[in-house]
């Protein structure tokens, strides 16, 4: 390292054109393709074998992800109403992209028996042509299962247009045959598996071009609400779009900032906003080259680069400036400095690196995806903070330099009195920390967690408040599909087993706790099949026996009822039910789950196998993913941090003793957040990693100071006075860079991310307090007991002289 700085001290001008131009092209090729996706299936990782399932299900039966368009009038069994809702269907079904089928009062399959027949029509259409009154239907309509809650409120007064995606996202090879030029498509067959799922590109321009139209029919009457899975993770990554420049920016402000404040050198603070800048955008083209999108978690990547690479920078710049006022020649200035601050520097970074690889093991995929991120910006931001300063330092003119001095400020003097007063009470200090420990740990047994990604829109937010209207008014926008698959020799049409499935379908509703707008399956269509065979008699509409069964099972395959086959197999091998439910927290899932997986394999029991799957099967395991997130992230932080400051201090007892100023800041925050009722989520599950990472390097900086001043042979409290005398003032700024890097996140459009950025920012400003006191005072203790131990033992008395 000394001998590269020393080389890019000598050729700054050749150095700093290289730098430029391999960390642009690098970015301009790469940045361009980088991917975002705010998805329920970004959270899981793509082996997962939940995410298998989901995706297995969606191949054989057809997306759960729907978008819905509610429309709520007074008048919707009118036909002034009705007419315009049918030129609104018309145009989704015509310009909304990606649209595998589309289902509304408009085109519903409507079963109807005249005249020994049994027709199918489409609803509103043919009752519209015949010039019908609508409210000849209303009963009708309102009474039907397949509508209820589906494509008309339970109350009558919301009429819904439900827009289900394809399958798969189109290929580049895809053809589309045209008769009319002659144009023909070669075969070409492509197994499923190797087909792209429709994914957060295509929702996005299904959910802009909905809202699009529905904007024309809005209006007094006529109130439209959009909502959905693929809507709501549209809206999240239209926040991620918005708050990341913002963050950005917001870092770019902070660097700059600070770097004058503490150095009053324009060269300084913009040579601290060229390590930040290249060092974030060439992280997030690494992110962009290796395929992995950007989801919400992943974003705290920007503040993680400024606040390592500045703390990198502000520890090698002030280095650098103390030994330039007792050495003049710049070569020997990069040597000396490197002498004396890299080793920390590196460890600091190692350590960091360490705290944020714990998070690579998570569970959840853009918890991982940030250990590993986070670690590759580390390593740019270590390297890019060390050139930049070396090339700034080459920069500042003599005048400045000669101006620099080796005495602490007002701010290192202040901190090195705290230190020393801790050193010198160090069980009353340690007395204190544990009794705030004490008070913490009563905030951490009140500790809970979720995952409810609708809760990180504001109140405000237009998808929020549509999702919540319509959960309100149909009583669910999410669903949780069992897979039923028959055993023994049957299939999917199988009268017992049908039945026995409808019965334990109807019973679930009252053995859960959470509202349950509808269950749908083929026996929905049999029913209503069977009802309209027999003149509409309501007591009819149940499953009939099973020759009936095959019959109106060929006769509506025959009538062409797409509908029905979404919801069975081509073999009739499997089949899916559909419980249709509200956004919810996530825990709440778990139970409901386990509750009518457990209700349906009791029922059919070896007769056939049951697998639960769908959105919310996807919610509840990220739920239950956050805790382990959280065990496994934390576990592995802890241990590779302890063993990174062990090798940089030399020695077992300093490195386990370091780790007590990290760990209380820790605590402390859990507590907090206990007390405050902010639950651990995806983001907030984050903070004991992401903190113990950074908070390491002042302690590894004071300790590392400590342990060389100790070696030279200065007493305990001296060394600790002397310490944050030196490093004081690095401290303080770091932390302030902190805590104002991630207050940045209170910019966010997003309610959790807000309070991921105040909790971290108080956190940063605990740990100072640990650092100025705790630390002290643990190595102050921590020599007592050695020296004690190490104390000869006075002889003891001789037993036959009398006392």
């Amino acid at each position: 390292m000394t001998r590269a700085l020393q080389l890019v001290y000598s050729h700054r001008i050749k150095a700093f054109a290289l730098l430029l131009a391999v960390v642009a092209g690098y970015v301009v090729t790469q940045l361009p393709t980088l991917q975002k996706d705010g998805r329920v299936e970004a959270f899981m990782h793509e082996n997962d074998p939940a995410l298998d399932t989901y995706y297995a299900m969606r191949r054989e039966f057809g997306q759960d992800n729907r978008v819905v368009v509610a429309v709520t009038s007074d008048q919707v069994f009118s036909t002034e109403f009705l007419t315009k809702f049918s030129r609104m269907h018309r145009e989704l079904a015509d310009n909304v992209p990606y649209v595998s089928e589309i289902f509304s009062p408009y085109n519903i399959p409507f079963i109807e028996h005249e005249d020994g027949g049994v027709y199918l029509e489409e609803l509103v259409r043919n009752l519209l042509v015949r010039g019908r009154d609508p409210v000849e239907l209303q009963d009708r309509i309102l009474s039907t299962p397949l509508y209820r809650n589906f494509i008309i409120s339970a109350d009558g007064t919301t009429a819904a247009v439900v827009i289900e995606p394809y399958r798969y996202a189109p290929g580049a090879a895809d053809c589309v045959p045209d008769p009319a030029t002659g144009l023909t498509c070669p075969v070409v067959f492509t197994p499923l598996e190797d087909r792209a799922l429709l994914g957060a590109p295509q929702y996005a321009e299904m959910t802009a071009a909905a809202r699009e139209i529905a904007a024309r029919y809005e209006g007094e009457g006529f109130d439209i609400h959009i909502a959905g899975a693929p809507v709501l993770s549209t809206e999240i990554i239209k926040m991620m779009e918005g708050d990341m420049p913002r963050f950005t920016l917001a870092c770019v402000i902070v660097t700059v900032l600070s770097m004058l404040m503490l150095h009053r050198s324009i060269l300084i603070a913009f040579g601290a906003f060229l390590s930040f800048v290249t060092a974030i955008f060439s992280t997030l083209a690494t992110v962009a080259a290796t395929g992995v999108a950007m989801t919400p978690p992943t974003q705290l990547l920007i503040p993680m680069t400024l606040v390592v690479g500045l703390c990198t920078y502000i520890h090698f710049t002030a280095t650098l400036l103390k030994v330039r006022s007792t050495i003049k020649d710049g070569r020997t200035v990069i040597a000396e400095a490197l002498k004396r601050a890299n080793t920390p520097i590196v460890f600091t970074a190692l350590t960091t690196a360490g705290g944020l690889m714990g998070l690579a093991a998570a569970p959840l995929a853009p918890i991982s995806a940030l250990g590993l991120f986070g670690a590759v910006s580390v390593a740019l931001s270590y390297g890019l903070a060390m050139i930049w300063a070396t090339l700034v330092f080459r920069t500042l003119p003599e005048r400045y330099l000669d101006r620099q001095t080796s005495a602490p400020g007002h701010v290192a003097a202040v901190m090195a009195k705290g230190a020393t007063l801790a050193a010198r009470h160090p069980r009353r200090t340690l007395g204190a920390a544990c009794a705030m420990l004490i008070a913490a740990s009563a905030g951490i047994l009140q500790l809970s967690y979720s995952h409810n990604s609708l809760l990180w829109l504001p109140t405000g937010n237009d998808a929020r408040q549509s999702t919540e209207f319509i959960d309100n008014t149909f009583e669910g926008t999410v669903n949780l599909e069992l897979v039923i698959t028959p055993t023994e020799g049957t299939d999917f049409r199988d009268e017992t087993l049908l039945k026995t499935v409808e019965a334990t379908a109807r019973g679930s509703y009252d053995a859960v706790d959470i509202p349950i707008g509808r269950h749908t399956s083929i026996i929905s269509f049999v029913e209503e099949t069977n009802q309209a065979i027999h003149d509409g008699d309501p007591a009819e509409l149940r499953l009939p026996e099973q020759e009936a069964i095959w019959d109106q099972i060929l006769l509506l395959e025959g009538q062409g009822i797409d509908d029905m086959k979404r919801y069975v197999s081509m073999d009739y091998g499997s089949g899916r039910v559909s419980f249709q439910t509200p956004w919810l927290e996530a825990t709440k899932y778990t139970d409901v789950i386990e509750t009518i997986e457990t209700r349906f394999a009791t029922a059919l029991g070896s007769s056939a196998e049951v697998e639960a799957t769908g959105l919310i099967a996807l919610l509840a395991v990220t739920s239950a993913k956050v805790l382990d997130s959280m065990t496994i992230s934390y576990t592995l932080a802890l241990l590779l941090v302890t063993a990174m400051m062990v090798l940089a201090l030399r020695s077992v007892g300093l490195g386990m003793v370091s780790m007590v100023p990290n760990v209380v800041p820790f605590a402390l925050l859990l507590g907090l957040m206990g007390y405050l009722r902010i639950p651990l989520d995806t983001f907030t599950v984050l903070i004991g990693g992401i903190i113990t990472g950074l908070i390491v390097d002042d302690t590894l900086h004071l300790f590392h100071g400590v342990r060389k001043r100790l070696d030279a042979g200065q007493e305990m409290e001296h060394a600790i006075t002397e310490t944050m005398s030196d490093i004081g003032r690095a401290l303080f700024t770091t932390t302030v860079v902190v805590m104002a890097g991630f207050a940045v996140f209170t910019l966010s459009s997003m309610n959790n991310i807000q309070s991921f950025g105040l909790l971290m920012a108080c956190g940063a400003f605990i740990a100072l307090v640990s650092e100025v006191f705790v630390g002290p005072a643990v190595l102050s203790l921590y020599a007592r007991v050695h020296a004690r131990d190490r104390a000869p033992r006075a002889p003891l008395a001789n037993a036959d002289v009398p006392a």
